[in-house]
């Protein structure tokens, strides 16, 4: 067996653990793959993963600040996997770790949004690109994370069977913390899903290509591309992520507007997003706008105090 068969191997038995006891794997195939491949073609005869190997392959990448924190952390515990097998490889240790920088949520205007959509429903697909389909794949795709607060990563692991296209039941399986949740869509985004799928035809994943659902890498693409083709001016660095946070400051604009008890409808909201803690939910109270905040009808303090953090949590 060669090195690079021998770290495939490796791999995957790690992989197969981690689904074993519940975990995701996505994060560690994007991140760890193009490694293994590396270290197999670049040091064909070495037996082992090094420093060496590891130093060389920052430097080939020259990847960014939080980038390479989560390579690290992937690298860090598959080469432990590796010595739990009883074979060497190198741990990278504190030198290798970098502080993550803290990504701050694009707040979207009613304006954006409105434009947004526009350009998912107007998409014109390049050359390269008209494969994919994406005319028929992104306008559902993005209004699902948007009308549904979904994490963007959650509509491209959907099954078709894990959509009930009459009662709009949506079953969302190993989100994040690893926790199962269902969720209900409204009319308009059932009625949507529904002319999706008679387009779509027979499939296994809900938003499927070649076999395979979409990869996040591609719908990432296709969010920018639209932007542009939108015409809007960026004042921050959107991300599809972004649509999530608009659905729930969304709602509690909403619920502040309509004068509902806040306190009461908070839980309901952290538990359709897939929150493991309301407090990431109560991250939401600090990217709503000042006047919002400031409500005399709220009393974010009494939140803080009930439910310990202040809301300023990073979001899950």
């Amino acid at each position: 067996m060669s090195f690079h068969e021998e770290l495939l191997a490796d791999f995957q038995k790690m992989l197969d653990y981690r689904k074993a006891v519940g975990y995701t794997v996505d994060a560690y195939k994007y991140a760890i793959m193009p490694f293994i491949k590396y270290c197999g073609s670049t040091f064909p005869d070495s037996d082992s993963i090094t420093m060496e190997m590891t130093d060389s392959w920052l430097k080939e990448r020259a990847y960014s600040a939080n980038n390479q924190a989560a390579f690290i952390s992937c690298l860090r515990q598959y080469t432990k996997f590796i010595n739990f097998l009883g074979k060497e490889a190198f741990i990278p240790d504190d030198r290798y770790s970098i502080k993550r920088i803290s990504y701050e949520p694009y707040i979207f205007t009613d304006g954006e949004l409105k434009a947004l959509f526009k350009a998912f429903d107007t998409y014109t697909a390049s050359a390269g690109n008209k494969r994919f389909r994406p005319e028929i794949v992104v306008p559902p795709l993005f209004r699902m994370i948007y009308c549904c607060g979904m994490r963007p990563s959650e509509p491209l692991h959907l099954l078709c069977s894990d959509i009930n296209l009459e009662t709009g039941d949506i079953y969302i399986r190993e989100s994040k913390s690893h926790k199962d949740r269902h969720i209900i869509m409204s009319e308009d985004m059932l009625a949507l899903c529904n002319k999706y799928d008679g387009y779509a035809g027979k499939r296994e994943w809900f938003f499927e290509y070649r076999n395979q659902p979409y990869r996040t890498r591609w719908m990432t693409a296709q969010f920018h591309h639209c932007w542009n083709q939108s015409g809007l001016v960026k004042h921050g660095n959107p991300r599809p992520y972004d649509l999530r946070h608009a659905f729930a400051t969304r709602n509690l604009m909403k619920w502040i507007d309509n004068g509902n008890d806040v306190m009461s409808l908070l839980p309901y909201l952290s538990t359709y997003m897939g929150h493991s803690e309301i407090a990431s939910t109560l991250y939401y109270v600090h990217l709503l706008p000042e006047r919002i905040r400031n409500s005399a009808g709220i009393d974010w303090k009494q939140f803080s105090v009930i439910y310990g953090k202040e809301g300023v949590v990073n979001e899950g």
